[in-house]
């Protein structure tokens, strides 16, 4: 499809079927998880479902399961079922529950069970079990532990059965109370109001917990979040995100809330993201009184005061207008100034639907701002992208592989693009290949799941490309992480917007954090920024990091020159870094900083990372020379791959939705790639002429 024709299916996108848009799909009604329900009963049960989720801490395939007869009797076949029990054989209790499981072999391999829980993580996972050999069915009894069964599983599901990797032929499940569960002798009324140091009244994430840990069931004067198409008000707290309890159930509030509750005293916990100290407390509920807890969160550091502001990269969460206090709320309750919530889409269509796009798209009070944007499109052949700040959602199936044309279009009204998911998920190397040649990218997603990746962005910096980092939880997915646990924050110049804050971002003036705060200059440019200086320059850099203690102590910040580790500076026991550093500008370079806390493990690092500052010497390109050769070879290898790799539909989230199309558009769009991946390639082939024309001095 040439670009002409493009630009002509895209004007009358509203007629073509191959195109979504906001006008024509309401923003309710989708669910992007695998969801079945199945026709099995059981005198206990009210619904059972197939699901590629539990939200139990339970996760299976993206091959439902289904009801096989087996030896005369209607068994559960596959990876996970979760289960909504009947409330009248327990709802919201607080005891041990035997579960026996009845199951065929030899069709079951090894499983688990999760369920709603009490105290801790708000749930409970089942050490895994061996299925007994030999024919015919068998029978295993677990004991729940503090068994709560309050909905908040999948679906307001409240249990779930799954073999990880494999399969359970479940034909039974009974369950069967020990009914210890003590029903409160008195209430009291809590009254919770939450402000800031100025006395304003303000959003925030709560956790209450009893002497046990349980968290009373939010009143509706919780916020309702969406998680996924589920409507709750309670949400656990995983352990990539810093909290001061072993409970890890928590809620937001607008500012002020109010439930009656078993009289008692509770350990009270109060949050809004990271530039505020944490507040623990208790708060003592008597009978039939009220309890007035008047929280102020002190503030740890003042950040917007400085002129950087916080966004959220990545977030999933459909809204229509009516929404919009709700999801806001959430947002500000973490402190995020801009959140960036995508509509996301496969090649069957679009998921977490937003109401509006452009200005109209964008809901904000109080200096908190959502803007409508996409994750679209997305494939595990060639990885997900995103488009900020977009004018009119972009999805085309008959170009889905061609991600090119969406970028293009994107761009021209105005949208911030990049890749997610550190831009190693679902091949994302082998779309970046492709893309970052064209000057279709704005940034990677480098730190995100508690992870920062340098090795792919670095290779583009090394080979001079001008790409900055961002940060995002992409909630509801990773565990889930909550929003704004990793963020961008950005450097903006006057009054904060959202426009001003995308003009910031796209200047490359950002930091991506999960806990520190850096300051960074080069003779005075900031992050972003190029200094154009005559060979031998000297080069004074000044940088800082300060971590709120409340989330990890500092440990180093580091300096890094053209990828490597050039000079570090320990923290000794404090919560603030300094580091200053000469260096003589010999060649073009690219410089940032990164600050590390000492909470560093294979799945979670406390860490900081700056955009670069590009110094420029001579007009030489900022790359590193002796690297080149290698990194062009590395990038032409992924192009290769992505011509030759046969496309894999599991690889997709939304296989169910996806697979025949996958298949299909892969077949027919593949001819028309292979023109544009010949033409990045020469772009690369240009690099490598233009290494060689270099002098000596400058090699």
């Amino acid at each position: 499809m040439n670009h002409r024709l493009l630009a002509s299916v895209f004007v009358a996108a509203s007629a073509a079927a191959v195109f979504i848009t906001s006008e024509s799909i309401g923003a309710h009604g989708s669910e992007a998880r695998l969801v079945r329900e199945l026709a099995w009963k059981k005198p206990q049960i009210a619904r059972a479902l197939a699901v590629n989720r539990s939200e139990l801490g339970l996760s299976g395939s993206k091959v439902p399961a289904e009801v096989q007869t087996i030896a005369g009797q209607p068994c559960v076949v596959g990876p996970l079922v979760a289960f909504d029990l009947d409330d009248q054989f327990a709802f919201d209790i607080d005891e041990a529950v035997d579960v026996t499981i009845t199951y065929a072999t030899p069709m079951t391999t090894p499983f688990t069970v999760a369920w709603d829980r009490n105290g801790g993580d708000g749930y409970g996972v089942s050490t895994e079990i061996t299925p007994s050999t030999g024919a015919g069915p068998h029978t295993v009894t677990l004991r729940l532990d503090r068994a709560r069964f309050a909905g908040q599983g999948i679906l307001k599901t409240d249990l779930a059965v799954g073999a990880r990797g494999g399969t359970i032929a479940l034909c039974d499940i009974h369950l069967a109370r020990t009914n210890t569960t003590a029903a409160p002798d008195s209430f009291g009324q809590l009254r919770l109001e939450v402000k800031d140091g100025s006395g304003r009244t303000v959003p925030a994430r709560v956790g209450l917990y009893d002497a046990r840990g349980r968290t009373p069931l939010p009143s509706g004067r919780a916020l309702s979040v969406h998680r996924f198409a589920d409507e709750v008000r309670l949400l656990w707290v995983n352990r990539r995100t810093p909290w001061p309890s072993d409970h890890r159930q928590a809620f937001y509030v607008s500012g002020s809330y109010d439930a009656r509750v078993p009289a008692g005293v509770y350990d009270l916990v109060v949050t809004r993201g990271p530039e505020y100290r944490v507040y623990r407390g208790k708060v003592d509920v008597r009978a039939d009184e009220t309890a007035t807890a008047s929280v102020t969160l002190d503030r740890y550091a003042d950040l917007p005061a400085a002129g950087w502001f916080s966004g959220e990269s990545h977030v999933h969460l459909m809204r229509e207008s009516r929404d919009d206090a709700n999801v806001w709320g959430q947002l500000a309750a973490e402190d995020l100034h801009v959140s960036n919530l995508l509509e996301m889409g496969n090649i069957s269509g679009t998921h977490f639907k937003q109401s509006a796009w452009g200005s109209a798209g964008q809901y904000g009070r109080d200096g908190y701002f959502l803007v409508a944007g996409q994750e679209d499109p997305r494939t595990g052949q060639r990885g997900h992208t995103i488009h900020w700040n977009v004018a009119q959602h972009a999805h085309a199936q008959e170009v889905f592989f061609q991600y090119h044309y969406i970028f293009e279009r994107t761009r021209a009204l105005g949208a911030t693009t990049g890749y997610a998911h550190l831009g190693e998920l679902f091949n994302g190397q082998r779309g970046l290949a492709l893309d970052v040649p064209f000057g279709l990218i704005d940034f990677i997603e480098v730190l995100q799941g508690g992870r920062l990746n340098n090795e792919i962005w670095y290779r583009f910096l090394n080979l001079g490309f001008r790409i900055f980092p961002v940060g995002g939880a992409d909630f509801p997915y990773f565990g889930p992480t909550l929003p704004g646990v990793e963020r961008t924050y950005a450097r903006v110049d006057g009054a904060f917007t959202p426009a001003s804050w995308f003009a910031a971002v796209k200047q490359g003036h950002v930091y991506v954090t999960n806990g520190p705060f850096l300051e960074f200059s080069v003779n005075g440019k900031q992050m972003g920024d190029q200094l154009r200086v005559a060979r031998g320059t000297r080069l004074q850099i000044a940088a800082a990091a300060q971590l709120n203690p409340d989330v990890d102590a500092l440990d180093r910040l580091e300096l890094v020159v053209l990828g490597d580790v050039n000079a570090q500076e320990p923290a000794r026991g404090q919560d603030r870094v300094q580091l200053k550093k000469e260096l003589v500008a010999d060649r073009s370079m690219w410089v940032a900083v990164r600050a590390m806390g000492r909470h560093q493990e294979a799945q979670f690092n406390t860490i900081a990372h700056s955009a670069p500052i590009y110094v420029v010497v001579d007009d030489q390109p900022t790359w590193k020379r002796d690297a080149v050769g290698s990194l062009v070879a590395y990038h032409r290898a992924q192009l290769q791959d992505l011509l030759t790799v046969p496309v894999d539909p599991l690889q997709d989230l939304e296989t169910w939705e996806t697979k025949e199309a996958l298949v299909e558009q892969w077949r027919r769009q593949l001819p028309d790639l292979k023109p544009r991946v010949e033409e990045a390639d020469r772009k690369y082939q240009q690099l490598l002429d233009k290494l060689r024309a270099v002098s000596p001095q400058d090699r």
